[in-house]
Formats: C-alpha cells, structure tokens, sequence
C-alpha cells in the first residue's frame, strides 16, 4: 500500500519540511541527503533523478521535491536551476532581473515524487505571479520576500503568514497532488 507515513522526505531545506508537514496535516520522516543534482531545465527528470538517487542510498520509500521558477522575460529561465541564481544574486537580484527585461511575470512549479524503487507517483502544483521591484516580508524563505502570487492579494509569500501562504502555495498543490495520486492507487 503506497501511502506518506512510510515516506522519508529527503531534503536540506528545513523551511520546506516545516510547509510540507503544514500542508500534509502529519510529521514527516525526514533527512538531510547529499545527492548528486541531474542539471536539466525539466522540473520532473530532475526530481525523478533525485528520488531514484535518494532510494538508491536509503533502501527505502522516499519522497523528495523540487521547484522550478520560471521568469517570463527570460523565457522561463532559471527553472530548476533557481538554486544557482538565489545564491547567487538573491531574492533581491532576481527582482532587479526580472523587472530589466520588461516583464516581471513568473510562474513557480513544484514536483514532488514519492519513489518505492520501480514505481514512482508524481505530484504538480503551479502558481502563476510577479516579483515585486524589491524584497518585501520577513518570512518564509528562498525568494519568497520577491514572489507576489496571483492570488496573495498584491502581498509576497514572505508578507503572509505561514498558513495564509500554505493555503495558496506551489508546494501545496504539489503534495496535495501527491496525496491524492496515491489514494487513487490504493
């Protein structure tokens, strides 16, 4: 029976543990893994590389997940590779980026997969938006101080609180999709 209790969600990034046991209603097994990223502009073949990788070195169900950002003046580029460009210029830079090449739209995507070894099941969640012209908000994390969704009410992910931004968020469509992609299989 596939289901999230026997899931190890393998990630680094505290933040997105804590928004996914929000989101999920349940503690989550987890750990912290170093694994070779595949470097693709396709969202899914790199969190199916990531979950067969975390399988592979835990011997058990894991479920991991990854966001691509996709700028709208840079034809959607940095998608999966927005780790890359965080680092390097920030929240702040990816603003100033987004807004020099005359179009601030951006739309954010979050796979998650849960890998049993042969079988996988995939969750999508998908929030279209804007940066702001500069990092607004103290909470959250990454970019979330620059990403205005479409449906925050002009607000940054960092300007809401914790379930306002769980209740409209990327992730949350993902795990929602996860959930019930494997309900469907039970």
């Amino acid at each position: 029976m596939m289901e999230l209790d026997g899931l190890i969600f393998v990630t680094s990034n505290l933040g997105k543990l804590r928004e996914a046991e929000a989101v999920l209603g349940c503690s989550l097994r987890h750990r912290a893994l170093d694994i070779d990223e595949v470097q693709s502009l396709d969202l899914e073949t790199v969190v199916r590389h990531k979950a067969r990788s975390a399988h592979g070195r835990l011997g058990e169900p894991v479920m991991v997940e990854d966001t691509s950002l996709e700028l709208a003046g840079l034809a959607g580029f940095p998608g999966p590779l927005i780790r890359w460009l965080l680092a390097t210029v920030g929240p702040a830079g990816i603003s100033r980026m987004a807004h020099c090449f005359g179009d601030p739209r951006a739309t954010v995507r979050c796979v998650v997969c849960a890998c049993y070894g042969e079988d996988e099941v995939i969750g999508d969640g998908t929030v279209h938006g804007m940066f702001a012209e500069s990092a607004r908000g103290q909470r959250g994390f990454g970019w979330d101080s620059a990403f205005i969704p479409d449906d925050g009410d002009g607000r940054t992910y960092a300007e809401m609180d914790e379930s306002e931004k769980n209740a409209i968020s990327h992730r949350r469509r993902a795990f929602e999709a996860l959930r019930n992609a494997l309900a469907s299989r039970d």
